[in-house]
């Protein structure tokens, strides 16, 4: 166990019953017995029997927040005040982290980084292949071609989550994605946590650039985690018009950058 490093973790959960045990396994077992730590699930109002499997592990690290379910920042902000650990991590419902040792390159590379606010890993697949997630800072452009589909403005959107970086190197990000986030609890408390305006998505390119304001945020692809993503945005129109009020909502706070 290092010496002064504890570690805490949110889930934000709905309706999440077929995958958050395998989470909250993969994050035990990768931790236990390394560093002091706390699972903290945070349930959106469930309807399912999500809570259910998370009593059914019966581990005394975690701890089920009940909340209303006014969206994914709102919800990983409910435990702001209570996080009393050196690193925080975000963590979806559907994520796993590979073992012990992916877990402690991410610790390592803050210990070693001080100036360091937030950590993006490389997020793989459940089949091993990459999930282009190295986003650059987006513009309403970008957001257009994306809807628009992959052949539309090919090269700009290979721009967009630099590709040509090859995904093997250690650089600056923009743009980190909310599945998974490694940061400092300090510093995740000295931006307040998520702005909870955003029911849902850009909340994470804001937190990524309130960080960058006053630390670093760093793609760290030699630790990598799990993501078993779906698209909701793509299939259902709900979804699309959640994101466009989420687009509209970062633009008017940072400005608008439309190329």
């Amino acid at each position: 166990m290092e010496h002064n490093v504890s570690l805490s973790f949110t889930i934000v959960t709905y309706n999440n019953q077929d995958k958050i045990k395998n989470t909250i396994l993969s994050i035990i077992t990768a931790v236990d017995n390394l560093f002091p730590y706390k699972i903290f699930i945070v349930d959106n109002e469930s309807t399912d029997e999500t809570l259910e499997v998370v009593r059914g592990i019966n581990h005394k690290q975690i701890e089920i927040v009940p909340s209303e379910n006014r969206g994914f920042g709102f919800g990983h902000n409910v435990v702001l005040n209570r996080l009393q650990s050196t690193y925080h991590f975000i963590v979806n419902p559907d994520i796993q982290i590979k073992d012990s040792q992916s877990l402690q390159v991410m610790i390592n590379y803050m210990n070693e980084n001080p100036s360091v606010g937030l950590l993006s890993p490389l997020i793989l697949n459940e089949d091993g292949t990459i999930q282009y997630l190295f986003r650059n800072r987006p513009t309403v452009l970008d957001a257009a071609i994306r809807f628009a589909g992959k052949k539309i403005l090919r090269k700009r959107q290979e721009k967009f989550i630099n590709l040509k970086s090859g995904y093997n190197k250690i650089l600056p990000i923009e743009n980190a994605s909310g599945s998974f986030m490694l940061v400092r609890t300090d510093i995740f408390k000295a931006v307040r946590g998520f702005d909870e305006r955003y029911f849902m998505y850009y909340e994470d390119t804001d937190l990524t650039r309130k960080i960058n304001e006053i630390s670093s945020a760093m793609f760290v692809p030699t630790a990598s985690v799990m993501h078993s993503w779906e698209r909701a945005n793509g299939r259902d129109i709900r979804y699309i018009w959640i994101m466009l009020q989420s687009l509209y909502k970062y633009m008017q706070k940072w400005g608008w950058l439309l190329w």
